[in-house]
């Protein structure tokens, strides 16, 4: 809704940019933004007066099903990874887009590294 640094571009408009829309209401009062970063992995933001409170899901056991794996759990429609606690930011399109760089880097997994 503000207006970044005077340049009449809003932050909502930055958001629309990176691929963010508008699905609805947060339960908090603000709004709840989605970015569907691919068929698996929906980063989901919720937009505050003064701040935005960003996190992520991944559909992990989609995932696993489609490469032919198979889990413990027998329902993979409910197997879903998220983080242990959503990331508080400013209300400030780069630190929105360090946050999205930060959480892919962070789910690069190489199943095969003897390090694990």
């Amino acid at each position: 809704m503000s207006d970044t640094e005077g340049r009449g571009t809003t932050f909502d408009d930055q958001l629309l940019q990176l691929g963010f829309r508008v699905q609805g209401s947060s339960r908090r009062g603000g709004r709840m933004w989605a970015l569907p970063f691919n068929r698996f992995l929906t980063f989901v933001l919720h937009d505050y007066d003064e701040t935005v409170m960003l996190s992520w899901s991944f559909a992990l056991g989609e995932y696993l099903e489609e490469r032919g794996w198979r889990s413990s759990v027998t329902d993979v429609s409910i197997m879903e990874l998220y983080p242990r606690a959503d990331v508080r930011l400013p209300l400030d399109i780069e630190a929105v887009g360090g946050e999205l760089t930060r959480v892919l880097a962070s789910l690069r997994l190489d199943l095969g590294d003897p390090a694990l």
